[in-house]
């Protein structure tokens, strides 16, 4: 007796396989679930880059407490004006004058290599495409910035961790700038007061602000909102070592 075939039965060995419509559903779905998905990874990247960076201005601050330690309370400075007198002035020494207590020690700002160290914030933009590979130490630019305008410029302008009377109140490193359409290569690697009133100096790295290593060594992730505007009367109220 002959076996019936009905719609819903094959043969047996008979592959079974997806009609167009049914693959263009699968795929439709996985672009749905993979669109949803994206978010959520691009924040957790950016919150485990901010963390890291956390890590980094910690390290950063107690190789400013160990310079001072070992040069008579005096900080580190800014920038390498080279030639001195010049008034031409290389960005990062300070990542030269504490490269003994966090990295291999250099003795020339040239030689300084941020890349892979605690001085390279992992969300900043670095390469030539920031600072051209014209600029003698371009290298030791890692996305941070040192509080020029009040704790020193070049080496010859060293203070005293002494004069500084908030401690917790005053900034020496942070999160530097970004690049932005009107600002030079210079601008990288120093903290601007908010009493330049630039407004192309805003430190929003990692979202509304950035990582800031303060005197005192504790380090705060702080909004720019907050920096800019200052306190007491004073906008820049959290760079001032004292009142």
């Amino acid at each position: 007796m002959d076996r019936k075939m009905t719609a819903n039965t094959r043969p047996r060995g008979e592959a079974f396989g997806f009609t167009l419509i049914e693959l263009l559903v699968v795929i439709a779905i996985i672009a749905i679930l993979a669109g949803m998905l994206l978010p959520a990874l691009s924040r957790a990247k950016m919150k485990a880059n901010m963390i890291k960076c956390t890590s980094n201005e910690k390290q950063i601050a107690l190789g400013y407490m160990l310079y001072a330690g070992d040069q008579s309370d005096y900080l580190p400075v800014a920038g390498t004006e080279a030639p001195p007198g010049s008034g031409w002035v290389a960005p990062s020494r300070w990542f030269l004058e504490i490269s003994p207590y966090i990295s291999t020690g250099s003795t020339n700002f040239t030689n300084l290599v941020a890349t892979s160290k605690v001085v390279a914030c992992p969300s900043a933009k670095l390469g030539t495409n920031v600072i051209p590979s014209s600029v003698p130490g371009y290298k030791g630019y890692g996305g941070y910035g040192h509080n020029y305008a009040y704790l020193g410029y070049t080496q010859f302008d060293h203070v005293k961790s002494t004069i500084i009377t908030r401690p917790s109140d005053t900034c020496m490193n942070s999160d530097g700038l970004d690049p932005t359409k009107g600002l030079e290569w210079w601008n990288y690697g120093y903290l601007y007061p908010p009493s330049g009133k630039n407004p192309l100096f805003r430190y929003v790295r990692h979202g509304t602000g950035g990582n800031y290593a303060w005197a005192d060594g504790h380090v705060s992730m702080t909004r720019w909102s907050i920096m800019s505007k200052g306190a007491n009367g004073k906008v820049d109220w959290y760079y001032l070592p004292s009142p």
